[in-house]
């Protein structure tokens, strides 16, 4: 449920509907005219701070609270074109229109808004009438109604809001108003003829009467279209004329029943889907304005809306799905960033912990080498099954005396070859009274069949003395 109040105005008078919107339908709290009455000393105001002003304070006095608004204007706002187009797409016509607009529409630019109706399609092209408000008329209708608290959501045309009220009552779709009809909107002095053909808008004829002879110089206008048709438009044969009202005035009525046509009264607040909490006068003024309520109602886009035109479709903009391409491959690029930091600290972290591990495992084989070195020589020592006492017993049996040899360093090791017959060795440095006393040695000990000797030739001691001659290396070998 929402609420809208829907106007219209000529010199005159302002007219308003307030109506709740229901689902296709409208229930009607409130209508009735406003009159517009020139403000004392104020010379200066435009026609529309005038009605601003009469509008906003009978708002004030019906108590009618803000709400969004359906602004109808009438012919008198609007500049219109009727014209014929060659075959094209439809999405053309908009550019087409424009283009014959601001050519044959003096003072006419590119900023004004312009709407269309298509009033007919066929192998040949389009007919269509443009019709067009300025730019700066509109900006002027929002900025002040929106400051009075009713902010417009559609500008209408009143003679397509009209046309509308009678497409839209279901009640009326019959056979009969499937055939071509006249409807006649009669708002004061304006009037609007409106050609339905197929249900759908053909024809557009807004014109004022003069004051005498209203009555009969509508009928005479009527009874000309009926014959020759809407001027630039292919005359189409009527079958019902369709008007506005209670049916209580009937010298419009009387005028035309000589012309052997089916006249339909429709009153806007007795239709099914429109109702109303009490009587109005004049129903016949407020056609357009429930024609606007009912379209809203069900979520409709007017045939006519000043304030979304129809528009020739834009060229397809690249320019945004790339910018949103571009921020989308920076937001995983920072992502998948700080994604790749945490898993290199995670890593980081992970090799700092290895790495501590490493330290102490190194730490404690460095503290177990001497021990486990001390234990590996002496499991030698075990293996070997040679009694190292022994060894040295024969070596101190064939030594010789201090007076040819002096031993000066001894190293006994365990193994120490890749020959399997060798136990293990004695290595032996010295100095010699003579080369031959290490020969007697070597022989010596060979000659026991446990041993092998090998040595380096003695060299000359620096010292000299009663030792001529040092060697450094005399091997022992353990045999097995």
């Amino acid at each position: 449920m929402a609420k809208c109040l829907a106007i219209d105005w000529d010199e005159n008078e302002c007219r308003y509907a307030v109506a709740t919107l229901h689902k296709d339908k409208i229930a009607v709290s409130d209508a009735g005219v406003v009159p517009i009455v020139s403000m004392d000393g104020s010379e200066f105001a435009t026609p529309l701070d005038t009605l601003a002003t009469a509008f906003y304070a009978h708002c004030k006095e019906e108590k009618i609270g803000s709400c969004p608004l359906l602004i109808s204007l009438g012919r008198n706002e609007i500049e219109w074109l009727q014209q014929k187009l060659p075959p094209c797409k439809e999405t053309e016509v908009p550019l087409l229109l424009k283009h014959q607009v601001l050519r044959e529409i003096p003072g006419s630019t590119e900023a004004d808004p312009m709407d269309y109706l298509l009033l007919e399609s066929s192998d040949d092209g389009y007919r269509a009438l443009a019709l067009t408000i300025p730019q700066t008329f509109r900006r002027s209708l929002t900025r002040t109604f929106r400051a009075l608290g009713y902010p417009p959501m559609h500008i209408g045309f009143r003679a397509g809001n009209a046309a509308e009220l009678v497409l839209q009552s279901s009640a009326l779709f019959d056979e009969a108003v499937a055939e071509p009809s006249l409807v006649v909107n009669v708002v004061e002095n304006d009037v609007d003829l409106i050609t339905i053909v197929e249900k759908r808008i053909a024809a557009v004829r807004s014109f004022r009467l003069p004051a005498e002879q209203q009555q009969k110089n509508l009928a005479d206008e009527i009874e000309r279209t009926l014959t020759i048709g809407l001027e630039e438009s292919e005359h189409v044969p009527i079958r019902r004329i369709i008007l506005f009202g209670d049916g209580s005035e009937r010298e419009l009525a009387n005028y035309l029943s000589q012309s052997d046509l089916a006249i339909l009264f429709l009153n806007p607040f007795a239709l099914p889907n429109v109702s109303v909490s009490k009587s109005i006068s004049n129903p016949e003024k407020f056609a357009p304005l429930i024609g606007s309520l009912l379209i809203q109602s069900q979520n409709a886009k007017p045939v006519i809306d000043f304030l979304h035109p129809k528009e020739a479709p834009k060229p397809p903009n690249y320019a945004r799905p790339a910018l949103l391409a571009l921020v989308l491959l920076g937001i995983i690029g920072v992502g998948l960033y700080f994604w790749n930091q945490s898993v290199i600290g995670k890593m980081k972290a992970d090799l700092a912990q290895i790495k501590e591990e490493h330290q102490k495992v190194a730490n404690e084989i460095t503290q177990l080498t001497p021990s486990y070195i001390v234990l590996w020589q002496t499991q030698n020592w075990e293996y070997q099954n040679v009694v190292w006492l022994d060894v040295l017993k024969d070596l101190s049996e064939v030594l010789p005396s201090d007076t040819d040899l002096v031993v000066a360093n001894m190293t006994l090791t365990t193994g120490g070859s890749n020959n399997p017959r060798i136990a293990g060795s004695i290595v032996l440095s010295g100095m010699v009274r003579d080369t031959s006393v290490l020969m007697k040695l070597q022989n010596d000990l060979q000659s026991t069949g446990r041993y092998w000797v090998q040595y380096q030739t003695p060299s000359l001691n620096p010292a000299g003395g009663g030792y001529p001659w040092t060697f450094r290396t005399l091997t022992i070998y353990r045999l097995r």
